[in-house]
Parts: C-alpha cells; structure tokens; sequence
C-alpha cells in the first residue's frame, strides 16, 4: 500500500511538472486581442484557407513549425492563374489533379503574419490539429496577427477549442 502511494505520488508530481512547463503555441490575435491559443508540436503543420474574393476559387495555404517557428510550406490552387508561378529559390510549382497546382518546398519564415480577414463568404478558415475556426465568421474586416508564444502546457489543456466570441 506504502509502494502505491509513493507510485502515485511520484507520477503526479512529474504530471505536474510537465503541465506547469512552457510548451509552444501558436497565439492568434484580432486588433491586437488574443483570441485563440493552439497547442504546437514540432513537425506539425496546419492550414489557413479561404475563397478568392474575385476569382471565388478556394485557396488555402501549408504552414509548418519547425525549430520554434512557423514557415509557410505551400499554396495550392486550383488552376494556374496570374500570380503564379515558381519564383527561383522561393519553391516549386507542381501539378495536382483536375489542373490545379501548387507552390511547394516554400519554407519561408511566417512567425508574424498579418492578415486583413475577408467577408463570412471568404470564409478565412484555421485548420490546426483537431480544431477549425472560421475567423471570417467570427472576425470579418479585422486585422489577424499571429505570433509563436510559450505558454504553461496546462494552459492549453484548460483553454478548450477555438469559439467565436
């Protein structure tokens, strides 16, 4: 009985050191007032997508975080347009199915996006780990920011997913 109390005390303690030590996140920020906060794990990628105002095609955008920042990895869209293109040293273009391409292998730092947000029909969407958050929705016509935070890992376990205020 003595050896399980030790037991469980010992591996709540090294809970608790683990849930009070800073973990990355990824803070996002409307007008400059947090309003989400996702947990980030390196090697882990996540998407920003949306419809193109004037073309209405939908867009989206690979974003990874990779050594304590985030690097936009790749564009795709569903056909060649204007603007696109490969741009030497910024990635490659590369065919998908139903002619759409995509930019690849981009890896170019985006630790502090700044974004206008669209319309709700743009529908500016952030798809990270298991959360999705419409922020065209929630946030139509305002400024995003996002920023690399560390942050106590039971911070992310208390906050929950992503909610329009």
């Amino acid at each position: 009985m003595r050896f399980f109390r030790l037991v469980l005390g010992v591996l709540g303690a090294g809970l608790l050191l683990w849930a009070f030590m800073p973990g990355p996140g990824l803070l996002v920020r409307v007008d400059g007032r947090p309003v989400a906060l996702f947990p980030l794990h390196e090697g882990e990628r996540f998407q920003l997508s949306w419809v193109h105002s004037v073309s209405h095609i939908p867009v989206r955008e690979v974003f990874g975080f990779q050594k304590g920042r985030i690097w936009l990895e790749e564009s795709h869209n569903p056909w060649f347009a204007a603007g696109l293109g490969e741009v030497p040293g910024r990635g490659r273009l590369v065919s998908e199915a139903g002619h759409a391409v995509a930019l690849v292998g981009i890896h170019e730092p985006a630790d502090d996006l700044a974004l206008r947000i669209g319309s709700p029909e743009i529908h500016h969407t952030l798809l990270i780990g298991p959360w999705r958050l419409d922020l065209s929705a929630c946030f139509p016509h305002r400024r995003l920011t996002w920023a690399v935070v560390h942050r106590p890992r039971v911070f992310y376990l208390i906050k929950g997913g992503p909610r329009c205020p």
